[in-house]
């Protein structure tokens, strides 16, 4: 969708659809994302369980995933129908990590000791803004890309887990990267690259509808397509389609994993395909701790206790999370304050630049591209004075109507206004420019902007440099 239409989610309330085929196009974008989401969410959650998860704890916590998941996403959708902008769910989403962070630093480790609550919070708290934006994206213009951030996420850890789990990273270390795949691990990123091309072209036989039916719409046309003249996929389009997700995911699947490397384990050197020896100090190191793992493994065993690797995971996540908190609140904070301190300064900022520019360009300028520059300094005077400029309004009119402001503003009269629009119209509509016309207009645009500004009181001076230009 082209900047220009005014759309900016899935419903446009000046289209020539009604409000029900503007939902009837947007269903199939809607049902294509949550069948895509949906997927890869089951694809992890079998990886997950596959790899012997299979506790009350660890159900609990796909639970809450789950919640946290699908809840956002439908809400995030929701935002997109009532035409929520971008910047408030962010907003809604730093406050909730905010919170999130800075409950974990204020002492709630006790809290999330509880595995119920731990699960929960984190699922809605941490997990729930990514899944918002990730709804909201997958219907506003221009953001499909973005909302692609959610199932991918599920669908690479689904193989990872699957990998890590089945022999892959020996296979890797090996030398024969590519051999980390599987059957299995295929089968849980294939269909989702496939998702992930049908939902392009869902997404984008929705947009050219509503730009179709849109307000401005340049051939709005005056009855519903049906049939051959309505935007589809064909079975040709189809075919393509699949060919193209077989070509991208083996692409992907070949080169990925010549771009991952293996972390360092006790005993593997530097986890790479060639290992150095050893040094005296280095294997009693690696004693030790293989020591101290056996002995905490045999204290586990002895308790009996089901589930509490997932308790001593979920502990260790919450002291780390409550270690970073202090400093991620701090750097909150500051991102905070540089985040008010440039909204309150990128208009006034932007204005001092423009109207520097306007008054004396820093490069030489054509005579024609001059006055415009000088009629664009006069439309802001007069807008300082509360004359704005009409879409597609000519210099004369806009000079008709700001007269009697300008003569209640001040008892110096304008002289000359009439005089600099027909100039600047003249210009405009390619009728050429005489010889004195460039001096003139800077002369007089200069002074009407001054004579203006001076004639504001504070409040005004204020409202002025906060206006949009």
């Amino acid at each position: 969708m082209s900047g220009n239409t005014g759309w900016n989610g899935p419903l446009e309330y000046s289209s020539s659809l009604s409000l029900w085929g503007q939902l009837r196009e947007a269903l199939v974008p809607v049902a294509t994302y949550w069948v895509w989401v949906l997927l890869a969410f089951s694809s992890f959650c079998i990886s997950v369980l596959l790899a012997g998860n299979t506790g009350g704890d660890d159900l609990m916590f796909l639970a809450a995933f789950a919640f946290g998941t699908f809840g956002g996403l439908a809400f995030g959708q929701l935002c997109a129908f009532l035409r929520v902008r971008t910047w408030v769910l962010l907003a809604m989403g730093a406050i909730m990590w905010t919170v999130f962070f800075v409950f974990l630093a204020g002492g709630g480790s006790a809290i999330m000791g509880n595995q119920v609550v731990a699960a929960f919070v984190i699922a809605v708290m941490f997990l729930g803004p990514v899944a918002m934006t990730g709804g909201l994206w997958s219907l506003e213009t221009n953001r499909s890309l973005w909302s692609t951030w959610l199932p991918m996420v599920f669908t690479v850890g689904a193989a990872l887990i699957w990998i890590e789990d089945h022999g892959g990273v020996a296979r890797f270390e090996e030398g024969t990267k590519f051999a980390v795949w599987d059957l299995v691990g295929l089968a849980f990123f294939v269909p989702s690259v496939a998702c992930f091309m049908l939902y392009l072209v869902t997404r984008e036989t929705h947009r050219l509808a509503m730009w179709r039916r849109g307000p401005t719409a340049p051939l709005r046309p005056s009855v519903e397509e049906r049939g051959v003249s309505r935007p589809r996929v064909t079975l040709l389009g189809f075919i393509l389609l699949g060919a193209l997700t077989i070509g991208v995911a083996g692409a992907t699947a070949l080169i990925a994993p010549y771009l991952w490397r293996t972390g360092p384990q006790d005993g593997n050197g530097n986890g790479g395909g060639e290992q150095r020896e050893e040094t005296e100090q280095e294997r009693q190191a690696r004693m030790k701790r293989e020591k101290e793992q056996g002995e905490q493994m045999e204290e586990q065993s002895e308790d009996g206790e089901g589930g509490e690797g997932m308790e001593k995971m979920v502990e260790q996540a919450v002291e780390a999370a409550k270690k970073a908190g202090g400093t991620i609140c701090s750097v909150l904070t500051v991102a905070l304050l540089g985040l008010i301190g440039a909204l309150l300064a990128y208009r006034p900022v932007k204005r001092l630049i423009v109207l520097r520019h306007l008054r004396d360009p820093l490069t030489d300028v054509a005579p024609s591209a001059r006055i415009d520059q000088c009629w664009r300094l006069v439309e802001i005077a007069l807008g300082d004075a509360g004359v704005h400029a009409r879409a597609g309004e000519d210099a004369a009119s806009l000079a008709r109507r700001a007269a009697p402001i300008l003569k209640e503003l001040s008892p110096v009269e304008v002289h000359g206004l009439e005089d600099v629009a027909e100039v600047a119209d003249r210009v405009r509509f390619g009728l050429g420019v005489g010889p004195d016309d460039v001096a003139v207009i800077e002369r007089f645009s200069k002074w009407v902007l001054d004579t203006v500004w001076e004639r504001l009181d504070d409040k005004a001076q204020i409202a002025a440099m906060y206006r949009g230009i």
